[in-house]
C-alpha cells in the first residue's frame, strides 16, 4: 500500500497516544491537509475526538472481530479523498486478543495495512532505559515497521536530548519529537 498513513502506537495505555494523535491531526489539518482518523480496536471514545478534530468520521479497525480483508476494506473506504490517514493504536502496541500472539493488536493492524509506526514512549524518570524499551518493541516481532519514536513526559529539552541520543544510537530509529511533562493537560 502506498497511501500516506501513519500508526501512532504506545508502549501501553496512558502513554499519551490520544493527546499526541489529536494534536498531530490538528496540526496537519491546519496545514491544509484532509486528515482521516482511525482507531484500532472497538473503542468509541477516541474516534469521537478524531472526528471533532478532523471533521471526518473516524473509523474503527479491529482485527479481532473482523477479517483482515474487512479491515482493509474499512481502511480503503474511510481514507477516500483524504491526504493522510492517522491510525491511533489501542493499549500497548502488542496488546490484543491473546498475550502469546499479535492477533487483535495495533501491531497486527500495522502489518495488515503495511503502515509505518511511530512509537510513543513515556520517558519520565529515565534516559538510556528508554532505548531498552524501544529495542524490546523492535525485537519482539519481525513484522511491524517502527520508523520513529516520540518521547512523552520529558522533563526538559536537556532530558529529551539524553533520551534521543540513547534511542537513536541503540535502536537506529529517529526520535522525531517530544512532549514535556504537563500536569495541567490531561484527557
Amino acid at each position: 500500500m502506498t497511501e500516506n498513513r501513519l500508526v501512532i502506537a504506545g508502549t501501553g495505555s496512558g502513554v499519551g497516544k490520544t493527546t499526541l494523535t489529536i494534536g498531530l491531526m490538528s496540526a496537519l489539518k491546519k496545514r491544509g491537509l484532509t486528515v482521516q482518523g482511525f482507531k484500532c480496536g472497538p473503542d468509541y471514545i477516541d474516534p469521537t475526538y478524531h472526528t471533532a478534530v478532523t471533521g471526518r468520521p473516524s473509523r474503527n479497525l479491529d482485527s479481532w472481530m473482523l477479517s483482515e480483508q474487512t479491515v482493509k476494506e474499512i481502511f480503503q473506504i474511510g481514507k477516500k479523498d483524504a491526504d493522510i490517514s492517522i491510525i491511533e493504536g489501542v493499549m500497548g502496541f502488542y496488546d490484543g486478543k491473546n498475550p502469546l500472539t499479535n492477533v487483535g493488536s495495533t501491531a497486527e493492524i500495522s502489518m495488515i495495512l503495511e503502515s509505518p509506526v511511530i512509537l510513543v514512549v513515556n520517558c519520565a524518570s529515565m534516559a538510556r532505559s528508554a532505548a531498552a524499551i524501544v529495542k524490546g518493541f523492535q525485537a519482539l516481532s519481525d513484522g511491524p515497521n517502527i520508523v520513529g519514536v516520540i518521547a512523552n513526559r520529558v522533563g526538559s529539552e536537556g532530558h529529551f536530548k539524553l533520551v534521543k541520543a540513547a534511542i537513536e544510537q541503540e535502536c537506529q530509529v529517529p526520535v522525531i519529537g517530544y512532549l514535556k511533562r504537563e500536569f495541567d493537560i490531561e484527557i
